[in-house]
């Protein structure tokens, strides 16, 4: 019997789709409102766009480095150690990235659902099944994406079909009244959290490389489109206000679910889609950690360095996730143009680079 050792297409798609949703599904809505106000939607939709041309800047590079994933591709376009100095640079966002998921996890977890639980206890608790997982590798990651997804869907579905009859159109307008400036303001730096270049850590073990494009791309419409259902109905049902200043809208927008006095306090819908998706995030970057210490260093099993891992995350993230105002006032001043760096600058000089480095071959054989 032929071994199974590859991604097939739709778990790309899964797992993209999870990547896109992650965390920002809580905390997006209440950024894109308080920047964009009524046309936090519209805010969202061009966030969308935002992410689908940098997929397609992703796609590009893929193609001019076929089999390559993210960090053999940089010493591919820079060399040698240029390529792992930038290799550490992404090793180090991902570090950060990884730490802060932990520390919205254990924050979120802990004031809205377990308020007597330490927060530390939630955070160890699930990193150990990000630790279980990244000891399993993608494969299995991809296989229990395949599990998990149909759940999330059906959770998704229900939660918006009980929303709508709370639907108050007035609550969207006026529509563009401050202009386009804070749409696509809002829109670009909502776009700098769905951190989709992790993806080009896995695209290589995908079967066919037309369909892991095709799956990379609709996991990015879905996943955006998601997101975009769920701040429409934020600012549809709780208003510009509450939305803005709420901390977890979508939990806030959970919470209001009310039909007949029968059907209410359903909220465990959106923690369960938020829990799996945030799964999936945070063990594809577990596993794109691994992977990169794996070529920079050129460890031939870097399994031994998952538990060290786990504790380097969680130094991380009590280090850096002081106090919601602390960490609200990073992402919103910060963190956009930090996660800039690593989303567009660079994957842009990489596909500039490799170009000029083609032509010149050429003109030289």
């Amino acid at each position: 019997m032929k071994s199974y050792t590859g991604i097939a297409p739709r778990q790309f798609y899964i797992m993209t789709f999870g990547l896109t949703i992650g965390t920002s599904i809580l905390v997006i809505p209440s950024g894109l409102a308080h920047t964009a106000r009524e046309d936090a939607w519209i805010a969202s939709l061009a966030s969308l766009m935002i992410n689908l041309i940098m997929v397609v800047l992703y796609l590009f590079i893929a193609r001019l480095h076929p089999g390559r994933h993210l960090f053999e591709i940089h010493e591919a376009a820079f060399g040698k150690w240029p390529g792992k100095i930038i290799s550490l640079l992404y090793l180090f966002y991902f570090f950060i990235l990884t730490g802060t998921l932990l520390g919205d996890l254990g924050f979120f977890i802990s004031s809205e659902i377990m308020p007597e639980t330490p927060i530390e206890a939630i955070q160890i608790a699930f990193l150990f099944a990000a630790v279980m997982s990244a000891s399993m590798g993608v494969i299995i990651l991809a296989r229990l994406g395949e599990l998990l997804f149909p759940w999330v869907v059906f959770l998704f579905l229900i939660l918006v079909l009980t929303l709508i009859p709370q639907i108050e159109w007035n609550h969207i307008k006026p529509v563009l009244e401050g202009g386009i400036r804070p749409v696509f303001q809002a829109g670009g730096q909502a776009a700098m959290f769905q951190e989709l270049i992790v993806m080009m850590t896995f695209l290589p073990l995908v079967h066919k490389r037309s369909s892991g494009e095709k799956a990379f791309l609709w996991g990015t419409i879905t996943g955006g489109a998601a997101l975009l259902l769920i701040v429409l109905l934020s600012i549809l049902i709780l208003g510009i206000e509450q939305t803005e200043n709420s901390t977890f809208p979508a939990f806030a927008l959970a919470k209001t679910i009310n039909i007949g006095n029968i059907l209410q306090r359903v909220e465990g819908i959106l923690i369960t889609i938020w829990v799996l998706t945030f799964f999936i995030k945070i063990s594809l970057l577990y596993l794109s950690i691994l992977k990169g210490i794996q070529t920079v260093f050129r460890v031939k099993s870097p399994g031994h360095l998952i538990y060290p891992l786990a504790v380097l995350f969680l130094i991380i993230a009590w280090s850096t996730y002081i106090n919601t105002v602390y960490v609200n006032n990073i992402i919103g001043t910060v963190w956009g143009k930090f996660a800039f760096l690593f989303l567009v600058l660079i994957p842009s000089l990489v596909y500039v680079t490799t170009l000029l480095k083609k032509v010149f071959f050429r003109k030289n054989v």
